[in-house]
């Protein structure tokens, strides 16, 4: 746990906003969807779905945004924010872009 302390607040925010929703999504696709999770993301990404699934997943970070708050914490929810937009601007991206 000393590793934790030594790393600053924004950094840990980001990291958790990053990785978090990209477990959560591959946890989501590999349980919910027939088939192996690295085969069917390719899949979502042809039917226009895989957006849908990203927000899906983006959904735990709003548990360490409020609980970072609750801790005073604000450098980290601010960081959790920010990836929280980014996944945002990406599924915004995927599911309305070119």
């Amino acid at each position: 746990m000393d590793f934790l302390k030594k790393i600053s607040p924004g950094l840990l925010g980001w990291l958790t906003g990053l990785v978090l929703p990209f477990v959560t999504l591959f946890l989501l696709i590999e349980y919910m969807v027939d088939g192996n999770a690295l085969d069917t993301i390719p899949v979502l990404y042809a039917y226009d779905d895989l957006g849908i699934w990203i927000t899906l997943a983006v959904l735990p970070n709003l548990f360490f945004f409020w609980w970072w708050i609750q801790k005073k914490n604000t450098q980290a929810a601010q960081s959790v924010l920010g990836a929280t937009i980014f996944w945002a601007i990406l599924s915004l991206l995927l599911k309305f872009g070119a």
